[in-house]
């Protein structure tokens, strides 16, 4: 059986940042926030990483680093939320400048503001108005592909191509020795301060 949290798949396999606020709200007492907290950790797991393309009702829409597209109204029913409520939270957000919602058939593009200052990296996507029209060429520049990792657009701390770690091997003779040396060591400091 392969080990799912071997470290080879820890280091092969990429990330998502979620600032520590979310994380300490989803466990709150108030299901208010915990329900908001939850929502936004949704949304930055899903979030994209890269410049890719989404295929949402038989249309292909451009997806920026920091945005995902999704159907609002299944979202609501992922978080067992009635409509109203939902559009209620969506507002918040948008009122308190966390997100940003751009609707498009059949579903919206949402928009994470700040997403490359949060994660640690700012883009030219950022850089230019954060939240102008967002053209191709606006898009972040791709880093030239590390250790034979083929990515259109390439950011290391999503996906990190595992280095080589030598397989630790103990002599246990040569423990059990140390071992035996150092209550030796013990004892005679014992012997010393009685």
């Amino acid at each position: 059986m392969n080990k799912f949290f071997a470290l080879e798949n820890l280091l092969k396999s990429g990330y998502c940042i979620i600032p520590r606020v979310i994380l300490d709200n989803q466990q709150s007492s108030c299901k208010k926030t915990a329900l908001r907290a939850d929502i936004l950790s949704y949304f930055y797991q899903k979030a994209y990483f890269a410049k890719g393309d989404v295929v949402l009702d038989g249309r292909i829409y451009t997806c920026f680093r920091g945005e995902l597209i999704v159907n609002q109204e299944e979202l609501a029913a992922f978080f067992k939320t009635e409509r109203r409520q939902w559009n209620r939270i969506m507002a918040e957000f948008t009122s308190e400048n966390i997100i940003r919602v751009d609707r498009l058939r059949g579903g919206s593009r949402i928009s994470l503001v700040a997403y490359d200052c949060i994660v640690g990296k700012k883009s030219a996507q950022y850089k230019q108005a954060n939240g102008g029209d967002k053209a191709a060429d606006t898009a972040p520049k791709a880093k030239k592909p590390k250790l034979g990792v083929m990515v259109e657009n390439y950011y290391p701390e999503h996906h990190v191509k595992g280095c080589d770690i030598p397989p630790i091997e103990i002599d246990l003779e040569k423990l059990i020795a140390l071992q035996k040396m150092r209550e030796e060591e013990n004892n005679k400091q014992k012997n010393i301060f009685r």
